[in-house]
């Protein structure tokens, strides 16, 4: 593993040493064993805006994060990544000859209004999931769910499926009080309630320079066990990775979420906190697009990407892609034949083209991240080498996500992350976003998904997802480029930290160090 370090030299330029009464770590991010917080408080700094506060409009990396601590969900994702643990609900049982899952809930789950968690909120919440416009698709396996007790739901199936269990671990699986609690959904998503370990307070400024504050739920099913120990969750979002950075070194961020290499290189080893890579890095091309109709010319741009060297440029624990799909996800195999760098293959592709008229394309792409950056310049670089000519179009994440919904884009990138512990969560966005905005055919991946999905076997499950890499890589609307970790900057007085490999971790077993005299 290519961990982060940084020169000793730098670490010393940038140590901070706060004050006696601060209310700021001492040293770099808190640097030194002895690193403590004169308030029990947690600052954390992100680039990527949350996208409300309901559940159906959630696919950002910064609801991915805050919408548990909001809402709590049924399962979680074990630290490891290698399967769920216990959430809201403390067990449940699948019975695949009656295609139903009984959910048993924690009898001391409750709202941040004080009302305990029921049975009847959690059937009014698969019904919201089910039913939702953005992300319904996702639960169309649920055909009712009856709360048969105050503590028991059972949830009828429409068909076998395995799937369901990752998916309640997901920002889109968040469970509401029965009828909003009396509120119309916009009363509701104005200020939220939640069963998670803390309270939504107050969102100032939404957007891309917002300030979103949590405050501890005393009604959190694990009070009696101390958690959360933390008072108060301030979230501040900026663009400007640089400048959270510099926060973070002068203690006035103490998590920051989503590092880039760039940033991650400026930590030192114990700051900086990388989990496995379990998300990969894809560039969609646009088939509805005259020029990329041609799968001549899709498949020439994956066979000029040389993924070796853009993953060379990454100073973080970066691997190139041989599929599609990310790594390091349970039931994740590659394509029959992976990826390879062939220039002159590209070139004879490009030569088989229908139309030989000059190909100009445009990029589209995040551009706070400077990885990216670099990355997107060398991809531009690399299809000048076969004739075709690239125009960089940075923007803010909500953009490109709104640039690839309309079908406004010749190529993008982006990121199917997988979330949760099975490889059929990322083909699951694929599947509902990705070939559709790119004019990809959906048939096979539609039928493996499903055969996947339904099936116990891992032996049926991995000959479903190496068809379904196989036919990416036969329409080449969606390429992989590199394979990747996401990881967090920690300052050393914050404990109980872990970083599962799905983008998440567990805010209510963080522990703040505490100053204790003056």
């Amino acid at each position: 593993m290519n961990k982060w370090t940084k020169p000793a030299a730098a670490i010393a330029a940038v140590a901070l040493v706060a004050g006696c009464g601060s209310g700021t770590g001492t040293g770099t991010g808190g640097s030194g064993t002895g690193a403590v917080k004169a308030s029990n408080d947690l600052v954390i700094g992100r680039t990527v805006a949350v996208d409300g506060m309901s559940g159906d409009s959630c696919y950002g990396a910064g609801s991915i994060s805050t919408m548990p601590m909001i809402y709590g969900n049924l399962l979680t994702n074990k630290p490891d990544g290698s399967g769920v643990q216990p959430g809201i609900a403390a067990s449940y049982d699948y019975d695949a000859t009656a295609r139903t899952y009984t959910f048993h809930l924690r009898e001391d789950a409750g709202f941040s209004n004080g009302s305990p968690v029921t049975g009847a909120d959690v059937a009014f919440s698969f019904e919201q999931w089910r039913d939702g416009k953005t992300s319904g698709a996702y639960y169309d396996m649920i055909k009712s769910a009856e709360a048969t007790d105050a503590h028991t739901v059972v949830v009828h199936l429409t068909r076998a499926d395995t799937f369901l269990p990752a998916l309640l671990t997901w920002c889109t699986s968040t469970v509401y009080p029965d009828r909003y609690a009396g509120m119309t959904p916009e009363q509701f998503f104005a200020k939220p309630i939640g069963a998670g370990p803390f309270t939504f307070a107050s969102w100032q400024n939404p957007g891309p320079s917002e300030t979103i504050t949590l405050k501890k739920n005393p009604h959190y099913y694990d009070a009696a066990k101390g958690q959360p120990s933390i008072d108060t969750v301030v979230v501040k979002t900026s663009a400007d990775a640089s400048q959270q950075m510099l926060a973070f070194q002068g203690g006035q961020l103490d998590l920051i979420e989503g590092l880039t290499a760039d940033e991650g290189n400026q930590l030192t080893t114990e700051q900086a906190r990388i989990p496995k890579p379990s998300q990969a890095r894809d560039l969609m091309l646009n088939s509805k697009r005259p020029a990329l109709a041609d799968v001549n010319l899709r498949k020439a741009i994956s066979a000029a990407i040389d993924r070796n060297a853009l993953a060379s440029v990454q100073q973080g624990y970066v691997v190139p892609a041989e599929g599609i799909l990310p790594i390091n996800v349970p039931n994740s195999v590659p394509p029959t034949e992976p990826y390879t760098y062939d220039l002159a293959a590209a070139k004879a592709l490009m030569a088989q083209r229908a139309d030989q008229k000059p190909v100009t394309l445009t990029l589209g792409f995040e551009g706070s991240s400077s990885t990216v950056k670099t990355m997107v310049q060398l991809i531009r670089d690399q299809l000048a080498q076969i004739g075709v000519e690239v125009t960089l179009k940075p923007s803010d994440s909500a953009t490109v996500y709104s640039q690839g919904s309309s079908g406004d884009f010749d190529m993008l990138i982006s990121d199917p992350s997988a979330i949760s512990p099975t490889v059929f969560d990322p083909i699951s966005f694929v599947l509902t976003a990705w070939y559709p905005w790119t004019g990809a055919d959906t048939a096979l991946m539609k039928d493996k998904f499903t055969v996947g999905t339904s099936s116990t076997d891992d032996a049926v499950k991995d000959a479903a997802v190496r068809a379904i890499q196989d036919d990416a890589r036969a329409q080449s609307t969606v390429i992989g480029l590199v394979n990747m970790s996401t990881a967090f900057a920690v300052a050393d007085y914050v404990e109980g930290f872990t970083a599962t490999p799905f983008l998440s971790y567990d805010a209510a077993a963080i522990r703040i160090r505490i100053r204790t005299g003056s």
